[in-house]
């Protein structure tokens, strides 16, 4: 798509109107938030897998958290260094470790607590969960915003990789799990993003040919 930058390049960024006139976007977006840096996020097309995707701008702005995925049934993504998740009103890092082993680190709780951090051996442990079930590995009962079963992380044998999804395998969780856009995300039909507090939908158009 070829927008106002006038670059017909591949790639489509999409913006704010923040009065800055060296830099512009293809598309503005209506915020009134008027952030440094008028770049929010871009939307390309892979050769390779034949997908479109997005990633958040990589400027000024790049440790903001202006970009959020929203996990479904039918979007799951294979877990990515330093990923960040927000289930609720909780903030999770996730750091990936030697021998598959992964690091789940609550951010909404004190550096200093000794809950804050766990650490899972897939030879111990397989699925992940986080929810408002006792049973859950991260478990917030009283916590409302969050889900019985809200989100939940499954170490595949084959692939040696960790998979997250929202609620479990039956059933997604009702405000939905996000994932911080800090690297690209193919897009997919009925794909939801929150940015700067609002939500897009992205609807792909089946190619008549």
């Amino acid at each position: 798509m070829e927008g106002g930058r006038g670059k017909n390049d591949g790639v489509t960024i999409f913006g704010i109107n923040n009065n800055n006139n060296k830099f512009k976007p293809d598309f503005y977006l209506n915020y009134d938030d008027k952030l440094s840096y008028p770049y929010i996020f871009s939307v390309y097309y892979e050769n390779e897998s034949k997908n479109y995707s997005i990633r958040a701008f990589s400027g000024k702005n790049s440790n903001n958290r202006l970009l959020y995925i929203k996990l479904n049934e039918n979007y799951s993504l294979p877990l990515r260094q330093q990923e960040i998740i927000s289930a609720g009103n909780i903030v999770f890092q996730i750091n990936l470790l030697t021998n598959n082993k992964i690091e789940i680190i609550n951010l909404s709780m004190p550096d200093s607590s000794i809950e804050n951090k766990k650490i899972f051996d897939p030879n111990n442990i397989k699925i992940i969960t986080i929810g408002r079930d006792k049973n859950s590995t991260f478990s917030f009962p009283k916590d409302k915003s969050i889900s019985r079963n809200q989100t939940s992380f499954y170490f595949d044998d084959e692939k040696k990789e960790w998979t997250i999804i929202d609620g479990n395998k039956n059933k997604s969780s009702t405000n939905g799990t996000w994932v911080f856009g800090t690297h690209s995300f193919i897009i997919k039909n009925h794909m939801i993003i929150e940015i700067l507090n609002s939500k897009l939908k992205f609807l792909i158009k089946e190619n008549e040919n």
